[in-house]
């Protein structure tokens, strides 16, 4: 009994040591900032400005979406990507559902899923699309920046060719 209590002290102490994906050890105030710093760039999205996110992202950010054929590497590329977006598209309302942050060190990882909500043709608010969502953040000069952003459609219709 007591060498198998020695064991479970001997492991919590080396998670302990060399760090565990905690909010709790890490502090709280890193995962919010984490979390409000998506939620500006996502209120400026809804707008139509792509320059919230565009000013998240890290230089060498890269991305991933289900339009684009392949990752796009560098927040220049992405300037060119969301820059013809600009004033075009409105989202009425969004909800992020399920945010999580793990936090190591000066890098966060946030998940969360996205309901966006628009007008519909007979004036009511209606689901618009799903998404799920995947940020890696990492503090560059006191700052949580986006190195890495991962969207992708949430439980999409995927039928195999021909089947329609």
């Amino acid at each position: 009994m007591l060498r198998a209590y020695a064991v479970v002290t001997l492991i919590s102490a080396t998670f302990v040591a060399i760090g565990t994906p905690s909010i709790v050890s890490q502090g709280q105030q890193g995962s919010d900032e984490v979390i409000a710093a998506e939620r500006a760039a996502l209120d400026r999205w809804g707008n139509g400005d792509p320059e919230g996110f565009l000013s998240l992202y890290a230089d060498d950010v890269t991305y991933f979406d289900p339009f684009q054929e392949r990752r796009i590497d560098g927040r220049a590329k992405m300037r060119t990507l969301y820059g013809p977006l600009a004033g075009t598209f409105k989202v009425d309302r969004y909800e992020m559902l399920n945010p999580d942050v793990k936090r190591y060190g000066d890098v966060a990882v946030l998940t969360y899923n996205l309901q966006n909500y628009a007008r519909q043709a007979d004036g009511s608010e209606g689901p618009a699309n799903r998404w799920n969502s995947s940020t890696v953040f990492r503090r560059i000069d006191g700052k949580w920046r986006t190195i890495h952003s991962h969207w992708s459609f949430t439980k999409p219709d995927i039928r195999s060719p021909g089947s329609q």
